[in-house]
């Protein structure tokens, strides 16, 4: 890969360098925003579907509060996920490295973009809570991992301004969450499950545009670790 066999200048922001960080805080930090606000705009018929479908199943349509409660759940799982990859964080990155961390942060992204791509067809809303659990683990992973690995990544005179640069991308994820979540685009009853897919197919850039940090070395060790920065 090119990027290991670059070299970081310490004095200046190279090429490699802001590669790295895009992709980073593109494949990772944008998610997180992405899917913070991705179930909004379309929540009106996604509701529509898990009354239809516990219809489909039972013979009659479901009361207000219970499916008040079931949508709150499936909203509410994506915090709880979140707390759950907070938790994660030390041992993945321990065992796999901030670089393998993230890599491995992919599974809980793309799994659930499937788990919503197949809610419909499937009829089940449970699917949905499921994508929300795991797309939260990938939040709470990402959003501790990106900071850890940039910061180690980027020359001391750069921390700072990449330190903000995943907070710059949760934020853009949010905007874009609300963007494709206007009627005439995408927040319809057909375009709804596909909303808090959409970035996912971005993600196996990363495997070929991320180096290891520093610390790697001193917790994994060569063997494991890309070429130092």
């Amino acid at each position: 890969c090119f990027l290991t066999e670059a070299v970081i200048s310490p004095q200046r922001l190279t090429l490699v360098l802001a590669l790295a960080t895009l992709i980073a805080a593109f494949g990772s930090s944008f998610q997180y925003g992405y899917n913070v606000a991705a179930v909004n705009s379309p929540a009106e018929f996604m509701q529509q579907f898990y009354n239809d479908t516990y219809y489909h199943r039972t013979g009659e349509y479901m009361d207000a509060f219970p499916l008040t409660l079931l949508w709150s759940l499936t909203v509410s799982m994506f915090p709880f996920g979140g707390f759950i990859g907070s938790l994660l964080v030390g041992p993945l990155v321990n065992k796999f490295g901030r670089k393998g961390a993230l890599l491995f942060n992919n599974i809980f992204s793309i799994v659930p973009a499937i788990l919503m791509g197949c809610s419909k067809i499937a009829k089940s809303f449970e699917l949905i809570i499921v994508s929300r659990l795991l797309v939260g683990i990938c939040a709470g992973l990402s959003s501790n991992v990106v900071p850890m690995y940039l910061g180690e990544l980027a020359p001391k005179n750069l921390r700072g301004a990449l330190g903000v640069v995943p907070q710059l991308f949760i934020t853009v994820g949010i905007l874009v969450a609300q963007i494709f979540g206007l009627r005439n685009l995408l927040a319809n009853e057909e375009g709804g499950f596909r909303t808090p897919s959409l970035p996912r197919p971005l993600l196996p850039l990363q495997r070929h545009c991320h180096r290891e940090g520093r610390s790697c070395w001193l917790s994994l060790g060569p063997p494991q670790c890309s070429e130092p920065t």
